[in-house]
């Protein structure tokens, strides 16, 4: 549909009003590479603070597409030509985005300024069909995106550039160049033809209207709005240095109470305070670690340590069944926001306790196995698969693949008692223990009556084969990959609600049942070890 308002009302109202104050705001968009009458050009550079006043005098762009790239100028002295290299075309004015065109029918491309991708240490990812996301990390991983690029249109995150000019002290301009077009006349649409230049707050543009000389898609009269939009860097920007690092914002948590039971709260920063108080403990409810253990492919959730590799690590002491405690004085080595997460978890200390494990390690400088139960039977897991492939030459639980491996990673005994969390948990530890046997080594050269023999078969059948019978040990297997069948991988239905009877379902809180669970898990490797492994050494 050819379009009729000529005046551009629309888009006056945004050029007197939110362009370049929404979040996103575009740098570069280049109609003519699609179809369509009416056109909406776009395209920006970076201006310093002593020529803002200047360009404001006049609409015309400062920069056009292809200007900008580095070379030579020439000028005279005493009648002797002078070369002088520029980086860019105009001192004072350089590109944000370069549209870049090559000879001999090479495509073209869109490019962001190599400075302002290196101020932010921008990561570039390909989408596919020309286009592109810059994405900025931050000190605790999280990603954000700054940019976006699309074969023929820049947009950039206003946060990011208004610190990028705050920081080069410079102004954005944004340029822009609508054109509209009309199948009736000036007088036809009672208008007159008019030329006109417009000031105001920052911006400046020219407007005019006419009838057409020539006919283009059987348009009879125009419309045409050209100028520019100046933006300001940040305000409140001051540049980053080791003094605003040790002033950064830090949280406050429960340490204690008074004889009034208020809580008594202090900073985790006490690097100027009593060792003492570095080591003060800081108690946490367990369920703090579930952010961590849902994302491991972020995060690690290990025997005395949790941490997002390659940005932070937290010491902790997760021995205790009930919470979890950390030092207040490493609590500091958090991001803010991570503190801000930890905080909302903290409880007072009462009268909580350490565990022994983490007492022997932490107060007493000795060794200690871990004591929690699911940090104990990773590392039992990992001690028996050793063993175990030592003895025999295979393991007797396959090891996971890439894509299996964050099911004995995040393992863990839920912390809350909400039915989704553990039915993860139960997925992840049939993964481990059952799904994982070796059936190609374990009916190796043994005898198994059963048609279509499945993992726990094999496994019967190469006890037997040595003369072991451990029922105990076979009815849990069955009955945990029962309650996998019939109350994670399908529809709950009557087989799930006889499978909850053998493990108390209902009777206990969720957590406990998967306690349970993880302890028989430990018997069975135990149990293994003494049989297969432990003779051995006798």
């Amino acid at each position: 549909m050819i379009s009729k308002d000529l005046k551009f009302t629309d888009f006056i109202k945004e050029i007197e009003g939110n362009l370049g104050k929404t979040e996103w705001i575009t740098i570069l968009d280049i109609p003519e590479l699609r179809t369509g009458a009416d056109r909406l050009t776009y395209y920006s550079a970076l201006i310093a603070n002593s020529k803002v006043e200047d360009i404001l005098k006049k609409y015309e762009w400062d920069l056009r597409l292809g200007d900008g790239q580095p070379g030579f100028i020439t000028y005279y002295e005493d009648g002797k030509p002078i070369n002088k290299y520029c980086r860019f075309s105009d001192e004072g004015i350089e590109p944000l985005v370069y549209w870049r065109t090559f000879s001999g029918g090479k495509e073209s491309y869109v490019e962001v300024s190599e400075e302002f991708r290196l101020y932010f240490n921008l990561y570039e990812k390909n989408l596919g069909n020309g286009k592109k996301v810059l994405i900025y990390t931050d000190d605790d991983g999280d990603e954000d995106d700054v940019v976006l690029i699309d074969k023929d249109k820049v947009s950039v995150k206003l946060k990011y550039i208004k610190e990028y000019l705050a920081a080069k002290q410079m102004h954005l301009a944004i340029y822009f160049e609508a054109m509209r077009f009309s199948d009736k006349t000036l007088e036809e649409l009672d208008l007159p033809e008019t030329r006109e230049v417009k000031e105001g707050n920052k911006y400046i543009y020219s407007i005019s209207d006419a009838n057409m000389g020539f006919f283009f898609n059987d348009s009879k009269s125009q419309g045409l709005l050209l100028g520019k939009k100046i933006i300001a860097g940040s305000t409140d920007f001051s540049p980053p240095s080791w003094e605003t690092k040790r002033s950064e914002q830090f949280t406050e948590f429960i340490v204690g109470v008074d004889e009034n039971g208020k809580e008594i709260t202090c900073s985790c920063n006490t690097d100027n305070q009593a060792t003492n108080v570095f080591l003060t403990p800081v108690f946490f409810k367990r369920e703090v670690l579930k952010k961590y253990y849902d994302s491991p492919e972020r995060y690690s959730v290990e025997d005395g340590n949790v941490e997002r590799k390659g940005f932070w690590g937290l010491r902790v002491l997760n021995n205790h069944r009930e919470h979890v405690v950390v030092w207040l004085g490493d609590l500091k080595h958090l991001p803010h926001k991570e503190q801000t997460h930890w905080r909302a978890f903290n409880i007072t200390p009462s009268s909580r306790k350490i565990s022994h494990a983490d007492f022997t390690r932490n107060i007493e400088g000795n060794f200690a196995d871990p004591e929690h139960p699911e940090l104990y039977f990773k590392y039992r897991f990992e001690i028996f698969q050793e063993a175990w492939h030592k003895k025999f030459g295979w393991h007797l639980f396959k090891p996971l693949s890439s894509g299996d491996a964050h099911h004995l990673k995040s393992l863990h005994i839920p912390t809350t008692n909400e039915q989704k969390e553990f039915d993860d948990q139960i997925a992840s530890i049939t993964k481990i223990i059952i799904d994982s046997l070796n059936e190609e080594e374990l009916e190796k050269d043994v005898t198994i009556n059963k048609e279509n023999p499945r993992g726990i078969d094999k496994l019967e059948a190469f006890l037997w084969a040595y003369r072991l019978s451990i029922p105990e040990m076979i009815e849990f297997l069955r009955n945990l990959q029962a309650l996998r069948s019939t109350g994670v991988a399908h529809r709950k239905g009557k087989n799930y609600e006889k499978i909850k009877e053998f493990f108390k379902i209902g009777n206990e809180e969720l957590p406990n049942v998967f306690e349970d669970i993880l302890i028989k898990c430990i018997w069975t490797l135990n149990a293994l070890e003494s049989h297969f492994i432990s003779k051995k050494s006798k």
